[in-house]
């Protein structure tokens, strides 16, 4: 009888000592618990950070691909452009029947010697700007700038109407040359006039370069067609015998004889009785 309160003091001791051990066992659990929770909701945060910074550069690569598509189809055919972004490269064509236009403004070089060059920048982007919405609407691929003049191809489609789109877009061109005066040009200052010519037949398109690509024609039709733009007056249109038999429509031309071209000979060109 004298042991039973001692083995019951032990035996409340060892008791408090066993929910002593399961109260720092819960604690170190639910420290454990909230401690997991909190690495998961960081992970979920981290997640949804790098999923959101995912997202935004996709949308950086989707626009500069954009850009980069815009940018190759601005130098260079839609469908060149294409095999250049799918390939890596573009093979070289002949086309049979294409028409090359050149149109050079009159007296360039006084000018650039006189005008500011910020104005001369200013008038040059204007006039080619318009003249890259018209190319555009008659279905002709602009080739290039070089200084003054302004040249573009038609008929790399087999579109039997290809020269007639061109003579369209050259009427379009003196048009607006006739009727718009530049932004930034003085009112005293003479009104700029330009000269176009149009040859049509054979020519070799590709693009070269590496770093710097271009997309260029070449042939006796381009070089022809340079000819033809010499021997055109101020504000005038002439067309090679090889564009005006190509012609939808050849009524409202008058022959002029030939010009002489340079390693080509003379070449028969016509102008359009109106514009």
């Amino acid at each position: 009888m004298s042991d039973r309160p001692a083995d019951n003091d032990r035996e409340l001791r060892r008791t408090k000592r066993l929910l002593a051990k399961s109260e720092l066992r819960r604690a170190e659990l639910e420290h454990l618990i909230d401690t997991g929770q909190s690495f998961q909701r960081r992970v979920l945060a981290e997640v949804e950070e790098a999923r959101a910074a995912l997202q935004v550069a996709n949308e950086r690569l989707t626009l500069e691909q954009e850009r980069t598509d815009q940018l190759l189809k601005s130098i260079m055919p839609s469908s060149v452009a294409s095999e250049l972004k799918q390939t890596g490269g573009v093979v070289p064509r002949r086309f049979e029947d294409a028409t090359v236009m050149f149109a050079d403004f009159v007296g360039f070089t006084a000018r650039a010697e006189t005008l500011d060059p910020l104005v001369l920048v200013q008038i040059l982007d204007q006039y080619y700007s318009e003249f890259d919405r018209i190319v555009a609407a008659h279905q002709i691929e602009k080739v290039k700038t070089i200084g003054d003049a302004y040249m573009c191809v038609s008929g790399l489609n087999e579109d039997p109407k290809s020269a007639t789109r061109m003579f369209e877009a050259a009427r379009a061109f003196l048009q607006f040359v006739k009727t718009v005066r530049p932004f930034g040009l003085s009112e005293n200052a003479p009104a700029w006039k330009i000269r176009i010519g149009i040859n049509s037949g054979p020519v070799l398109s590709g693009v070269i370069g590496h770093d710097r690509l271009s997309y260029d024609i070449w042939g006796d039709t381009v070089n022809t067609a340079a000819r033809v733009v010499a021997g055109c007056a101020e504000n005038e249109i002439l067309l090679s015998r090889s564009t005006h038999d190509l012609l939808i429509d050849q009524n409202g031309f008058e022959p002029l004889g030939a010009i002489q071209a340079k390693g080509r000979g003379p070449v028969d060109v016509f102008r359009p009785t109106q514009l």
